[in-house]
């Protein structure tokens, strides 16, 4: 099983078929058609797709790759992401913003799980976090991708920011395939 399918699978497991949820850090959108083909879901598809000039220094500084593309690839990367989630259409609502800001674009309490992929950054996760739980209702799911990470670029910044929040919140974290991470709300 490739690591999109693993993804896919954990949030398939606890997505409803026909539930809402948003992914946040698209990138190339395989992950979106995986879950879309797989299910009658909806889905908000969030992505700056920025290049390296417009991405906070925090997220730079984890040497993730996506945080040093160039305009002319983050470019090609959402005309990919827009090519291959397109056959599905009034079912996608794209948000080509940052994060926090795509937030305010999406009802309170309208999305069954939110998937949290973007800025690895602590600052970055720790937003997103904030931004996005509140769109989730009462025994819905917010998760995201490389907790628990051996790789330092994504380890430090989401377990530091996922555990805090589950701390102060009392929220139980189950992981589940290719580095997932999820919790009821």
């Amino acid at each position: 099983m490739t690591p999109v399918a693993q993804r896919g699978a954990a949030i398939l497991r606890r997505l409803p078929n026909n539930g809402a949820m948003a992914e946040i850090g698209v990138l190339l959108a395989k992950l979106s058609e995986h879950v879309l083909s797989k299910s009658g879901a909806s889905m908000v598809l969030v992505d700056s797709w920025a290049p390296a000039s417009e991405q906070p220094d925090h997220y730079k500084a984890t040497n993730d790759d996506h945080s040093k593309h160039d305009k002319r690839r983050a470019d090609a990367h959402k005309r990919e992401a827009m090519s291959r989630v397109a056959r599905f259409g009034k079912r996608v609502k794209v948000l080509a913003a940052p994060s926090v800001e795509a937030a305010e674009k999406v009802d309170d309490g309208s999305l069954d799980l939110v998937f949290i992929d973007a800025d690895h950054s602590y600052e970055g996760v720790k937003a997103d976090i904030a931004a996005w739980l509140p769109k989730v209702k009462e025994g819905g799911w917010v998760g995201g991708h490389d907790y628990r990470n051996p790789d330092p670029r994504f380890r430090f910044g989401v377990d530091r920011a996922v555990d805090e929040w589950a701390t102060a919140s009392g929220a139980v974290i189950e992981t589940d395939l290719n580095f997932t991470w999820f919790a009821r709300v």
